[in-house]
């Protein structure tokens, strides 16, 4: 073999080396990016819960809640001041999903199936769209703005009830599985 034969084959087994570390950098990409969004989905599922086991182990604050949003239960300015910041919670971590779905951590209709779907059930109650009125003014984007207010436009004619209705009729789409 003359010297430019062995150029030529020393060039084809270094391109082939590149390949096969393009490949190897491509799959470590791949297995990286799965991490990070398990990560995000468990850090929205910790920001849910902080929410959830609030109203869970208080049955004080679950009775703020329901009948604070359904109108049936009087309250005073404390009480009043309490359910705003827990609709302010409520609706941060619906923002966090929806936030996500857009930025295409989440696949698309996660926000809408889960937390919009909650979200919408507590902001179609009386004392939930008053206090959307008001919030959707001055704490939060205009594109979450906009996709909650379409979202409570179709669902309009789902009953209210808080948290319970919208959980059971909702259909969440198929959603691929990330490890």
């Amino acid at each position: 073999m003359s010297l430019e034969e062995w150029s030529y084959l020393a060039t084809i087994v270094g391109s082939i080396g590149v390949i096969v570390s393009l490949l190897f950098v491509g799959v470590q990409i791949r297995a990286n990016t799965a991490a990070l969004q398990r990560t995000e989905h468990n850090s929205t599922m910790e920001q849910w819960t902080v929410v959830r086991m609030g109203i869970v182990r208080n049955r004080e604050v679950a009775e703020l809640m329901t009948g604070g949003l359904e109108g049936t239960r009087r309250l005073d300015a404390a009480d009043r001041l309490r359910l705003e910041q827990m609709m302010q919670e409520f609706t941060w971590a619906a923002f966090h999903i929806w936030d996500r779905t857009q930025r295409g951590i989440f696949p698309p209709g996660t926000f809408e199936a889960t937390g919009g779907a909650f979200l919408s059930t507590a902001l179609r109650t009386p004392a939930g769209s008053a206090w959307w009125q008001a919030a959707k003014q001055v704490g939060f984007v205009p594109g979450f703005v906009t996709d909650v207010d379409a979202l409570l436009r179709k669902d309009k004619q789902r009953p209210s009830g808080m948290l319970v209705a919208g959980s059971s009729e909702v259909k969440p789409k198929r959603r691929q599985t990330v490890t």
